[in-house]
This record gives C-alpha cells, sequence and structure tokens, in this order.
C-alpha cells in the first residue's frame, strides 16, 4: 500500500479485492447482529415483543418457567433425570472469571477501533493526488468503523448473559464478526487497493507527533502507514480473547442417574468421578471455541486410554446432555 511498484495487470484485482473485502466487513457485521437480535435468548428486542406463553417442559415447571401451583400443567410430563444436564462445579467463580475476560475483551475491541478512529482522521485531512483517490481512501476507514459499531454493542451485551445458553451463542457471533474483521483488514494490508497520502507531516498533528519523536523517526513511515499496519495486529488481541471463553461450568452428573445399581456399587469410594466438586461429564460443555473445533476436548480421555491398562465404566466421562439425549431418543421410540 505504501509502495508504488503494482503493474497495471496488477491494480484492478487489487482494487477488485479491496472493494469486496471492505463491503463483506459491514455486511457481516450487520447480518450477524440481526440474527443475535431476532434469535438470541437474551436479545434486548426480545424484551421489547410480547412473551408467548411457554409450554411446560418437565413436571414441576409451570405454564411460561412459573413454578406456582395455580399455573402448573396438570398433565404429568415424563421427566428422566437422563435428561438434566448436570450440576455446575464452582459456577460462581466460573462465571467471576468469565466476566473478567469479557471486560477485557470489551476493553481490547477499543484498541482497534480508536486506531480506525485515529486512522479516518488522518485520511480525511490528508491531500491525494485526486478526488477519486480520496474517497477510495476514507471509505476503507468508513467500513472498518460500520462493522467496529455493531461488534462493541454486541460485546456490552455479553457482559450480562451468565448462563450457558446465551453465553455460548453470543461466543460464537463475536468469534465470527472478529476473524472476519482480521481477516479483512489483514487482506487490505497485504493487498492495497487505495494510494497513500500525500505525506504533509508538518500539517497534521499525528505525523508531527511521529516525525518529532526520535523513537518513531523512521524511514518511508508515516502516520498513516503505521496506523495501517498496526490495526490488523490491534485487531489479532480481542479475537485471541474471544477465541478463549469458554462454553460453560464444569458438570457433574450424579453416578446413579444414568448407571444402575449394580455399577454404582462396584465404583470405589474415593473414585473422582464420585466427588461433586470434580467434572465428570465431558469436557465439551466446557470447550472454548478453538477446542470445540478441533475436538481437542476428548484428548484427556484418549490419553487416559492409551496409558491405562483397562478402564471401568466411571474412567470415561459421562456424555453431555446433548448426546445424552439422542440416545434416550433412540432407546425409547427407535427401538421400542
Amino acid at each position: 500500500m505504501f509502495h508504488d511498484h503494482t503493474s497495471p495487470q496488477e491494480e484492478p484485482l487489487s482494487e477488485l479485492v479491496g472493494i469486496i473485502s471492505t463491503a463483506f466487513l459491514p455486511l457481516t457485521s450487520f447480518i450477524s447482529l440481526s440474527i443475535f437480535l431476532s434469535t438470541h435468548p437474551r436479545s434486548p428486542t426480545r424484551k421489547l415483543s410480547k412473551q408467548r406463553i411457554a409450554l411446560p417442559t418437565h413436571q414441576d415447571e409451570g405454564l411460561d418457567g412459573q413454578a406456582g401451583e395455580m399455573e402448573k400443567d396438570p398433565f404429568n410430563i415424563d421427566d428422566p433425570a437422563v435428561r438434566r444436564e448436570g450440576i455446575p462445579v464452582h459456577p460462581e467463580k466460573f462465571w467471576s472469571s468469565t466476566w473478567k475476560r469479557k471486560a477485557w475483551l470489551l476493553a481490547t475491541m477499543l484498541l482497534p477501533f480508536g486506531c480506525n478512529i485515529a486512522l479516518l482522521v488522518t485520511t480525511a485531512l490528508a491531500e491525494y493526488p485526486s478526488l477519486d483517490a480520496r474517497t477510495k481512501a476514507i471509505s476503507v476507514p468508513i467500513f472498518i468503523l460500520a462493522s467496529h459499531v455493531p461488534t462493541l454493542l454486541t460485546m456490552y451485551w455479553y457482559l450480562s448473559h451468565d448462563d450457558v445458553k446465551s453465553n455460548w451463542q453470543t461466543t460464537i457471533h463475536l468469534s465470527v464478526d472478529l476473524c472476519v474483521q482480521f481477516l479483512v483488514i489483514a487482506i487490505l494490508v497485504l493487498l492495497p487497493s487505495t494510494a497513500p497520502p500525500t505525506r504533509r507531516a508538518e500539517a497534521l498533528f499525528i505525523d508531527a507527533l511521529f516525525v518529532q519523536s526520535d523513537a518513531f523517526r523512521l524511514p518511508h513511515l508515516s502516520a498513516y502507514s503505521i496506523l495501517y499496519k498496526l490495526l490488523p495486529i490491534l485487531q489479532l488481541i480481542p479475537l485471541t480473547i474471544v477465541c478463549f471463553i469458554r462454553r460453560g461450568p464444569p458438570i457433574h452428573l450424579p453416578m446413579n442417574v444414568i448407571y444402575p445399581p449394580k455399577i454404582v456399587e462396584a465404583i470405589p469410594a474415593d473414585h473422582e468421578s464420585l466427588d461433586v466438586n470434580h467434572r465428570n461429564v465431558s469436557e465439551e460443555v466446557e470447550a472454548n471455541v478453538i477446542e470445540w473445533m478441533i475436538f481437542s476436548y476428548a484428548t484427556p480421555v484418549i490419553k487416559k486410554g492409551s496409558t491405562a491398562e483397562s478402564m471401568n465404566v466411571w474412567d470415561v466421562p459421562v456424555l453431555p446432555i446433548s448426546l445424552r439425549e439422542i440416545i434416550f431418543h433412540i432407546q425409547n421410540h427407535c427401538l421400542s
């Protein structure tokens, strides 16, 4: 972007990639925001719309989630304990730690946001060889700004999501948004489609700050080029943080819920699967985005199986609720 040695054949391709990439940024962010507002269980728009009556899902639940005797459903609904997710292990500690990560996520997102604002100001005050070049240069930070605003708004709502379902859905939304933003901005830096502004360091405060400081007296670099190259680096920080925010706390499920008494009685009294303060459900329920994508939550079980001479039923983690539901459905509906 800062060296004018591209051939005439490469310029149209570079401009096309830049236009498509730049327009893709706000499009992805607003589509994600629209899906979030229309489907998310903690969406602000759902509070404004009229709530529908929710039918009970188990015997002790009333209409719309109320447990009052007057609203309790008159029919007994089958609610086997095997369909319950389990007991969270130290949930207060988990959600407190997760809230701090979310706060850091919001704080670090302000870094690329501020860098882009500075880039926009620098671009607007600079001189360009033509009006067309100026318009193209200004459009890039404007489109990036349009994608940053919905992301920051979602991150603000993200702070109040303290249950597994809403927390995980928002984590997926932000992971996609931040990943797209980082990739597109990196492409714009590696394959520039706009000409750099005419260097007038004395006329711009930001340029003057870099030039007058001995620490930033670098050859062939202006404030514009430094901000532009710094933007994808700053964008990588919140992306890294959101990829390590976990789905939910560890889960413990009493062994007598899913195993017959004969197996439960054979479990050693000091085995960790009986300890309510220790997880015994698969680590999939507490995986982060990266672990979920590459199935690395299964690594502890694989290592245990590769080193142990033999394994009992209680040495294997309990399946998460999503898989237990499938097995329960097959047993009661497909095999009956």
